[in-house]
Formats: structure tokens, sequence, C-alpha cells
């Protein structure tokens, strides 16, 4: 347990008081969360194309919600909904992903789900493109028939995860 002092709800500031106020200081405002969450696509896509997210207050707060371990639980468990998904019988009421572009992809698609679940250090960019990924219907998901398109989009999200 790093910290000092046992049984702490808060290891990490015990005797470093500095470091509340420094994390207060720098948090995003309830405002600035939720502007971020309503510009979600908008901010994912530009974080997905490289943006830093320090460069403003909307983008940080949204690499934050991306990083939190709720998030990348509930995306990881979308991934793999995904993948059951290309086995699903077709309806005219879905929209369902290109079934042999997904099976090309499984394990690939299955392996980035099982590393958004460990924690540590993810970075924000990997975690945008896979939820772009997963969230446009018209992206390389749904439309790519071969999942050439598809596994580029896979590693790129896999080298940017984890930097």
């Amino acid at each position: 347990m790093l910290g000092h002092g046992a049984g702490s709800a808060n290891t990490y500031s015990v005797g470093r008081p500095w470091l509340d106020c420094t994390q207060a200081l720098f948090a995003p405002t309830a405002v600035t969360r939720l502007r971020a969450r309503m510009r979600r696509l908008e901010l994912d896509q530009a974080l997905a194309d490289g943006a830093d997210p320090s460069s403003s207050p909307l983008l940080a707060a949204r690499a934050a919600q991306l990083v939190a371990p709720a998030a990348r639980h509930r995306l990881a468990a979308a991934l793999e909904r995904l993948v059951l998904a290309g086995d699903a019988p077709v309806t005219r009421w879905h929209v369902t992903p290109a079934r042999r572009g997904l099976e090309a992809n499984r394990w690939r698609v299955l392996d980035l789900a099982t590393t958004l679940r460990r924690s540590g250090l993810l970075y924000a960019r990997g975690i945008a493109i896979l939820e772009l990924v997963l969230i446009d219907g018209t992206g390389v998901a749904y439309t790519d028939a071969r999942g050439e398109g598809l596994a580029r989009q896979l590693e790129l999200a896999g080298a940017t995860l984890e930097g």
C-alpha cells in the first residue's frame, strides 16, 4: 500500500496536504465535465486525431472521463458485445458489424478489451479511437467487409493506448 498511515481513506495525500490542494485546483468544474460529456463525439475525434488534452479544459475533462476505470470497463464490455453481435442473426432493425471484417479481427478486439480492464496507465487517445470504432455506424467496424481498415484502427488504438 502506498502512502503514509495505515487505514487512511486517502493514502496518497496523508502527510502531503499540498497534493489535495493541487488536485482540487486542476480538477475540471462540474460545468466543464457536463460540457465535455455533451460534446463527447467532437472531443473524442479530436483526441483520436492526436489533440493534446492539456490544450483545453474540455479536452482535459473528456480525457479524464475516458481514462476513468468505469468508462474503461464499459468500453471493454461494449467491445465484447460487438464481437458477439457479429455472430447474431441479421435483422432490419439493427446496424450490425461487418461479419467477415470483425471475424478477421476478433482476437485483437478481445485483447484490447482485456487491456482496458487492466489497472494501470492508459492513454486517452487510444481509448477515444476505440470509442469511435465502436459507435460510428458508418465506420470500419460496420462497413469494412475484409477487415483491413478495422485492423489498422485497432493497431493504432493498441499502439496509442499504452504509449
